[in-house]
């Protein structure tokens, strides 16, 4: 009978228990409660990405941070808290440390901003079978860098693999896209420059040699990627053009792109509005900028030594049999235009013997080029060129190196080159597209272009040389070499050189026109021959603008129509508020200005001696054209002078 006595002392214990139970439940519930009508903390699953922190209301009602704030995936832990800060470097060993002045929720990821203007915006993201952490940050100018604080998981190790170190978590393993120093259980620093401002932490794949036909599955292999990441960067450099103009410190290489840009997006009027009058008159001007601010006779003077230093390079090339001969750009067009067919006999002997072991990846791109460029420029020589295609793309291949989900171009394995990169993925996205190439060449030269853009972020600048990390195998990161930075007036033309409104040269050899060349910011240019001894061009041009072009290679003409209308040169054509020309016959270069009525305007030219007898010349208005030449057949139309009827030339404002 004894547990009947024992039963009122376990009654007792009972109801101590439930009590112990109601009152650590109160105070847990208490805690919570405190601190959500404090702000309160919270917990946000974002993908892989698991963010925790707390915030806090101040008296006056204004929500602040609370520290620590954790942001954890796939083992590691990136905190801050009251003794871990952002580190931010003002030079290679002077540092200050960066208080957390807020964070919230943007774009299905987490951003954290600092004191000095820095920001981190951390985004976890599944890329096929790879997960992916991208830390992008915002540095201003005044710091070199910044270090952030974050720790290795409980539930992750450390491995080596060659000169790399993997976090294992389960059985994945994670590393980060530039070398990292690791200490187990020690406090870790992620270094994050301004020169490369984004990093990513994702699954490590061992390489097992690149597939082209692969790369079409990665997600900045497509032409949807590759617009959106141009059209990025040239919201960017637009920007930064803008300061320039703004500021007054630009070049003429900045206006051209800056004029070039806001045409593309539907300003070119106010791009010319904004360029100060005296700079578009003064000697800093060449023929760069002559589509878009005319002076055509003045600019182009230079051009012709530039062209006889290049064509007499390219000779030299030739007869050394170096393969550089191929890194000029276009290089077939180039010498069928400049009546170089000598040259052109050259070009097939020297490819006959080439060592493409020897050529560089810029070099097998140009051959490539040279490959899609001969068969309607130099039918002669295609046949010589085509076998070498092959060599070309294993030679490309060979130097394509995969980085997780990113592509770099390097020979050595080592050295990455912007300039480079930038030409042989326009040579690839370009025979990726040709019959005669496969479509996963095009996904390369998309990849190439949007990993390096991944670098410019939001200030259109770009370092130009990069160093891969790994083994000679397999390459495990990139680090970006701040020692020179490319401007965005030098990166745009790279980036954006499929605009049409850049000035740029047309070649005529594939329409049957060899040797007549067309220097021009028209969104396109033909010709075509509507009746025996004349020749036909059509330019297409922003409505209601003026547009500037220079045609070489034009033979002596008798006769010459703008918008149906015969035209005499004249050397003051620009002054005037019309179409006009002026026609140098020693050197065979005509120069156009084009009032353009309508978005196509077409200009014709009648070559040799009138077949009818020539008419009296009309004596032109006060200020107007005069004859140079022959006059205009009988039963034409009268020659009508630089300047319209409707305006006169003497009183008539010049309009760009």
């Amino acid at each position: 009978m004894l547990w009947l006595h024992s039963f009122p002392m376990m009654k007792h214990v009972t109801r101590r228990v439930f009590f112990l139970i109601a009152l650590y439940l109160c105070i847990i519930f208490g805690i919570f409660f405190l601190q959500f009508t404090k702000g309160g903390a919270f917990s946000l699953s974002l993908g892989s990405m698991l963010v925790s922190g707390s915030r806090a209301v101040d008296s006056d009602g204004a929500e602040r941070p609370e520290l620590p704030l954790h942001i954890g995936t796939n083992g590691i832990d990136v905190f801050f808290d009251s003794e871990h800060s952002l580190t931010a470097w003002t030079g290679e060993k002077t540092s200050v440390a960066l208080d957390v002045t807020g964070f919230s929720e943007r774009d299905s990821g987490f951003a954290v901003t600092f004191e000095g203007g820095v920001a981190l915006y951390f985004r976890a993201d599944r890329r096929g079978d790879s997960e992916v952490l991208e830390i992008s940050s915002t540095i201003p100018r005044n710091y070199l860098r910044v270090s952030v604080p974050y720790k290795i998981a409980r539930s992750a190790r450390l491995e080596k693999k060659d000169s790399l170190t993997l976090v294992a978590t389960g059985k994945s393993r994670f590393s980060f896209s530039q070398p990292q120093s690791f200490s187990s259980g020690a406090l870790q620093r992620l270094d994050i420059s301004r020169a490369a401002p984004t990093v990513y932490y994702q699954t490590w794949r061992p390489a097992k040699g690149l597939v082209i036909a692969d790369l079409a599955s990665m997600a900045g292999a497509s032409d949807r990627a590759f617009q959106a990441a141009t059209e990025r960067f040239a919201a960017a450099a637009l920007a930064s053009f803008r300061e320039a103009i703004n500021g007054g410190t630009y070049n003429e290489a900045l206006v051209a792109d800056y004029v070039a840009e806001m045409g593309r997006v539907g300003m070119y009027r106010s791009a010319l509005e904004a360029i100060p009058a005296d700079w578009s008159a003064g000697a800093a001007r060449t023929w760069r900028s002559s589509p878009f601010l005319d002076h055509l006779e003045k600019t182009w003077a230079p051009f012709t030594a530039e062209e006889r230093n290049e064509r007499s390079r390219l000779a030299r090339l030739l007869s050394e049999r170096d393969p550089a001969f191929f890194e000029f750009p276009s290089v077939i067009p180039y010498l069928v235009d400049r009546g170089s067919s000598v040259l052109l006999d050259d070009v097939a002997k020297m490819v006959a013997g080439v060592d493409m072991d020897s050529v560089t990846a810029v070099q097998a791109a140009g051959i490539l080029e040279a490959i899609l460029d001969a068969p309607s420029s130099a039918p002669s020589i295609a046949a010589t060129l085509s076998p070498l295609a092959e060599a070309c793309e294993r030679k490309l291949k060979a130097s394509l190196w995969r980085v997780q989900d990113f592509l770099y171009l390097s020979d050595d394995g080592n050295a990455v080159d912007a300039g480079a990169t930038f030409r042989v993925a326009s040579v690839l996205r370009r025979y990726g597209s040709s019959a005669s190439g496969d479509a996963g060449w095009k996904s390369a030269g998309n990849l190439l272009v949007t990993t390096l853009l991944d670098f410019a972020q939001d200030r259109a600048e770009l370092p130009s040389r990069f160093t891969l990390s790994g083994t000679a195998e397999e390459k495990t990161g990139v680090v970006a070499k701040p020692d020179r930075i490319l401007a965005p007036s030098e990166v745009y033309p790279l980036v954006m050189s499929w605009n049409p409104w850049l000035p740029h040269a047309v070649s005529f050899a594939s329409m049957g026109e060899s040797g007549l060349w067309a220097w021009t910011s028209s969104g396109s240019v033909s010709v075509s021959r509507p009746e025996t001894g004349a020749l036909k061009i059509v330019t297409r041009f922003a409505q209601g603008e003026t547009h500037y072009m220079v045609i070489r290679g034009v033979k002596p003409f008798y006769r010459i129509q703008i918008y149906g209308m015969d035209f005499r040169t004249d050397p003051r054509f620009e002054s005037y508020n019309s179409s006009g020309y002026r026609y140098n016959e020693e050197n065979e270069t005509l120069y156009l200005k084009m009032r353009h009525k309508s978005e196509y305007e077409d200009i014709t030219i009648w070559f040799g001696a009138p077949t009818a007898t020539p008419a009296t010349p009309v004596a032109p208005e006060e200020g107007g054209a005069t004859v140079e030449g022959a006059a205009a057949p009988a039963g034409s139309p009268p020659a009508v002078p630089a300047a319209s009827a409707a305006v006169s030339p003497a009183s008539a404002p010049t309009v760009r």
